[in-house]
């Protein structure tokens, strides 16, 4: 099956009615290679045929939605990141012993929430909030349980181990302490209102599919949500390369930073 740039632009257009997510805004080789697979798995002659499909149930849109999302995560994933984050960053924003809020941006099932939790409630007194938002509903419900697969737990430090997470045939789950700083809820990137006022952002590993006119327009949003002195952190093979212009700093690679009020530095990490 070959659809023509027409087909595409049909499919993208009555998806975007229905859900209010523009496919446009993804890269093109990469979101078709992915949709031509669903449409192949559900054994549809074109994509119209896939849509009408799709179109019949709200289950089989969750089905989609959940298929294009890119899952992969752990606890602490990259754990020397971590390490700046517990050593460096949070204690410059939360110095003066205010609480943080924070934002998991394509929070997937929880897993860089709760690892943003575990440090902020071991050593950092304070009122803290971590907000993760996905498009996946699916999982999100996962985030909300708090469960998470051996595989998930391999880069956890012992000392928050043994402390925030009980293991139960091969399954392990968050302690009850963490809830009350975590919220999870749904939203599209490209297209809901952000909320303003975050003191770190972090969407890491989400931008991949996207085109380089929405990121640079996510990035910009991102900049605006956060508070003076506030930091956006990226994936580690992930760059923002306008950072100057939409007015961050790079104080440490992949983090970026806002400018107080009235602050110019321009520092770039080497």
């Amino acid at each position: 099956m070959h659809p023509s740039p027409g087909d595409w632009n049909q499919f993208y257009s009555q998806f975007l009615r229905k859900t209010g997510i523009d496919l446009a805004l993804y890269k093109p080789s990469q979101l078709q290679r992915r949709i031509l697979s669903m449409v192949e798995q559900q054994g549809c002659k074109d994509l119209a045929a896939f849509y009408q499909w799709m179109n019949s149930t709200p289950a089989n849109v969750e089905w989609f939605l959940d298929k294009m999302a890119i899952n992969v995560s752990e606890l602490f994933r990259n754990p020397e990141k971590w390490a700046e984050i517990e050593n460096r960053v949070l204690p410059e924003l939360l110095g003066k012993g205010k609480g943080l809020r924070a934002w998991s941006a394509g929070c997937s099932y929880g897993a860089e929430a709760h690892s943003l939790a575990m440090i902020l409630h071991a050593n950092f007194r304070g009122v803290h909030s971590v907000l993760g938002t996905d498009i996946d509903t699916a999982a999100l419900n996962q985030a909300r349980s708090g469960e998470f697969s051996d595989a998930d737990v391999r880069c956890v430090p012992d000392k928050y181990k043994r402390e925030y997470l009980r293991e139960s045939q091969g399954k392990w789950t968050a302690q009850p302490s963490l809830k009350g700083l975590l919220k999870f809820q749904r939203q599209n990137l490209l297209a809901d209102r952000f909320e303003q006022g975050f003191d770190l952002i972090m969407c890491r590993n989400v931008v991949i599919y996207f085109t380089d006119e929405a990121k640079d327009k996510l990035y910009q949003r991102f900049f605006d949500s956060l508070a003076p002195g506030g930091y956006l952190w990226v994936g580690s093979t992930e760059r923002v390369f306008k950072a100057q212009d939409l007015g961050f700093e790079t104080p440490l690679p992949f983090f970026y930073r806002k400018p107080l009020m009235g602050q110019k530095l321009w520092r770039t990490a080497s």
